[in-house]
């Protein structure tokens, strides 16, 4: 039976010569599924299955075959094998972990740097604006000090590097204070 008598059969309501034809590729299934790790039962129910899709597929009126009907066949029952290894393989443990709240170490979450984060902050928010913008654009922009004096309108590098002095040893001066806050 050609793939186009099987495709027809199929439309019109003959299925079961069609699935007698298309069971002549069962044994193919079954070495792959037995090969890989399955068993007799297993390979059955996903070539079952795999012949009600193709039978759903084939029914609808847009269905373009690009390949033959076997080949296609096969390419829905190596889905859905490998489908069903993928569920095995998942360990109950880790679809238990998933559904744990997640702690601090799992989030990379360090209250010690969080603390420095909030210091530094603090710190930042104490400066003149214009420090913070020297900062900005030297330690997280990795500007150098050229572009920086050009941005920030300072009359020549020096100029710009000076500032930054400055402004360095009010925060240096600012985080001491604060830590003796602190402690």
């Amino acid at each position: 039976m050609t793939d186009e008598k099987i495709i027809a059969a199929i439309r019109n309501g003959k299925r079961e010569a069609a699935i007698k034809e298309l069971y002549k590729e069962y044994p193919k299934v079954r070495v792959n599924i037995l090969s890989s790790g399955g068993d007799e039962e297993i390979a059955r129910e996903i070539f079952h299955d795999s012949l009600i899709l193709l039978m759903e597929k084939v029914s609808k009126k847009d269905f373009e075959l690009t390949s033959k009907l076997s080949t296609f066949l096969y390419g829905i029952n190596r889905f859905l094998w490998k489908n069903e290894l993928r569920k095995r393989q998942r360990s109950p443990e880790l679809e238990w972990k998933d559904t744990l709240i997640l702690t601090a170490d799992d989030v990379g979450y360090n209250e010690e740097k969080e603390e420095k984060i909030k210091a530094l902050n603090h710190i930042l928010n104490q400066v003149t604006e214009k420090c913070k913008q020297i900062f900005e654009l030297f330690y997280f922009k990795k500007e150098n000090m050229n572009t920086i004096a050009e941005k920030l309108g300072f009359t020549s590098v020096n100029s710009a590097k000076t500032q930054k002095y400055k402004c360095m040893e009010k925060a240096i001066k600012l985080a001491k204070e604060t830590q003796t806050q602190n402690a």
